[in-house]
């Protein structure tokens, strides 16, 4: 594993506004998406769930050969670097991306020696009003005195965005201190917690919920874990949005 030298480019194919209502699919996937079993399950996910938003955790991206997502616009943060693919989060959707920024983790993780990545991008209403989307995965097998500074950083950075904002992915946050940590995030980013259906599918470690969908300025319609039966370790978590 290596340090990422660069991250692949944006690719734009759409460029339509977001309307009045909107959805997203968020869902680690566990390196899973070049495997021909991944994408009928996830075409099958989408006739079910159609969503505006694809955001994917540890992605799988070939270097040398054509990628698509089915005319998708995506960008991606990678925070992993072999000799013939890049990993990390991507986002996907059918609305064009204004902007896109990338974090990455001071600290890296134990045995691995890897950082984790952060991927904010910015897309517009057709009012022209912004929604900022944080695509994430918290670090893992660090202290919790590196977790906590990790999340305070990211805090800081998201603290310069204003306006309508969902921050969602895997936070790792599988102890009570990382929890009571996340809560304080929450708060200080003005953020709600989405209340998902069927909770049980959620990914748990100690019995702890670990994806999560948090948002503000705008209001929650449905929000669902779906059971995808092993597909990856983890389920994708569905939801859907109202600008208010």
């Amino acid at each position: 594993m290596f340090v990422p030298r660069q991250d692949p480019c944006l690719y734009q194919h759409q460029h339509k506004m977001i309307g009045s209502t909107f959805s997203l699919l968020c869902w680690n996937i566990h390196k899973e998406n070049l495997h021909h079993s991944f994408h009928t399950k996830l075409n099958s996910l989408l006739l079910h769930y159609s969503s505006d938003f694809l955001l994917f955790q540890e992605y799988k991206l070939p270097k040398h050969k054509p990628h698509k997502l089915k005319d998708l616009s995506y960008a991606m943060a990678a925070n992993i670097e072999t000799q013939g693919h890049v990993y990390g989060l991507l986002t996907a959707s059918h609305f064009g991306f204004k902007a896109k920024q990338i974090e990455r983790t001071d600290k890296r993780e134990l045995l691995i020696t890897t950082r984790k990545s952060m991927l904010i991008t910015s897309h517009s209403f057709c009012n022209g009003d912004v929604l900022h989307i944080v695509n994430m995965h918290g670090i893992n097998f660090v202290s919790f005195k590196s977790f906590d500074k990790e999340l305070k950083k990211i805090e800081s950075i998201l603290k310069k965005y204003c306006g309508a904002m969902i921050v969602c992915g895997d936070f790792n946050n599988w102890s009570k201190r990382r929890m009571k940590a996340l809560e304080g995030f929450k708060e200080t980013l003005s953020l709600q917690k989405a209340l998902i259906q069927e909770q049980h599918h959620v990914k748990h470690i100690f019995s702890k919920p670990i994806d999560h969908i948090f948002y503000r300025e705008l209001r929650l319609l449905k929000a669902e874990a779906i059971d995808t039966k092993k597909v990856s370790d983890h389920n994708p978590l569905y939801a859907v949005f109202e600008k208010v």
